[in-house]
């Protein structure tokens, strides 16, 4: 029989019992986040000299603390979640709100400017972005140019909505790597994770069967060249349901095109899409790739990109909702 645990190491306290815990993390939002529920006093272990035992919850833990949640079964405990508290409720129960490593570019002011007549790279800007930080950088981000943001400071936070907003790069973290880039390349590097339905799949009513020939998607591709003008491409259902993407500036017609009709056809594809819940194991991140089993509906089984997830953890149990995306394995995608 295995035994629910938990280890939550919030500044120089641990802590082995909580009333609750929720996280969550996206591919497409660099924030991650996380809420520890506690009683209003507790008693906490510390490796601090001279630490009370029995301690107001909410006095004790501050702003910037560091955070690390840790939860499976047995002795097997799996790090979920890696951060700093963001804000303390002092609430009965107290509510510690944590966020992720984006938290330390949300008090940085980066000021970016370049040499005349020098393309910027958006590894270089990251670069300067994260300096004197924690952070590190994916090696999957690409080499590719940009333009001068601002000529005044902007804060860290503020850089990667730009990088969202103006060159449609997903951003995220990895606890403290950052990637930016598009969202179907970095895919993690592990063993994919297997799912059986019916087995270690608590709930899948919310996963939704689709057929390649019903999916009608026209997907509309853009760059920019070196003078801001639109290269664009089309793929997939001229008559299908528009998806836009913008791709990395500079790309030839050729190279807009193809990608067009590329991402046409892995949008286009047999199989499920939705959210499943199990239960802590398999250990999965957003960016896994996740093999799903159905041995009632073969036609559902396939490789998918894990989207999201949000971990629930309490006396109640312990709970992953998987938000399965698109298809990647392309076995029965239409071409």
């Amino acid at each position: 029989m295995f035994t629910l645990k938990c280890k939550i190491i919030i500044g120089d306290y641990k802590l082995f019992a909580v009333t609750d815990v929720k996280i969550k993390r996206s591919i497409y939002s660099f924030v991650d986040t996380a809420t520890i529920t506690l009683p209003a006093s507790a008693r906490l272990q510390s490796e601090a000299t001279n630490a009370p035992k029995s301690v107001s919850t909410a006095a004790t833990f501050k702003e910037g603390d560091k955070v690390e949640i840790w939860l499976g079964y047995d002795n097997n405990l799996q790090r979920e979640f890696k951060g700093f508290v963001k804000r303390v409720n002092a609430a009965t129960p107290c509510e510690i709100e944590c966020e992720g490593y984006s938290w330390q570019l949300r008090g940085k002011n980066v000021l970016w400017s370049t040499e005349k007549g020098k393309t910027p790279k958006l590894k270089d800007l990251l670069a300067t972005l994260v300096k004197e930080t924690d952070i590190t950088l994916s090696k999957n981000i690409p080499d590719m140019d940009v333009q001068q943001i601002s000529a005044g400071n902007l804060s860290g936070t503020d850089v990667l909505d730009w990088i969202k907003d103006n060159l449609f790069l997903t951003v995220y973290f990895t606890e403290n790597e950052l990637y930016a880039g598009l969202a179907f390349i970095e895919q993690r590097d592990s063993t994919p994770v297997k799912y059986k339905i019916g087995v270690n799949v608590v709930k899948d009513d919310q996963l939704k069967f689709r057929k390649a020939e019903d999916a009608k998607i026209r997907v509309n591709a853009i760059s920019f060249d070196k003078k801001n003008v639109a290269v664009k491409g089309v793929g997939g259902d001229p008559n299908g349901a528009i998806r836009t993407i913008f791709l990395p500036h500079n790309q030839t017609q050729e190279q807009v095109n193809q990608t067009a009709k590329s991402k046409a056809n892995e949008l286009r594809y047999t199989g499920v899409e939705g959210k499943m819940i199990g239960f802590l194991e398999p250990f999965a991140l957003p960016g896994y790739r996740v093999i799903l089993e159905d041995r009632n509906y073969g036609e559902r089984e396939g490789t998918y990109l894990l989207e999201s997830t949000e971990v629930r953890f309490g006396p109640g149990g312990g709970r992953r909702t998987c938000d399965i995306g698109v298809r990647i394995d392309n076995k029965t995608s239409k071409k």
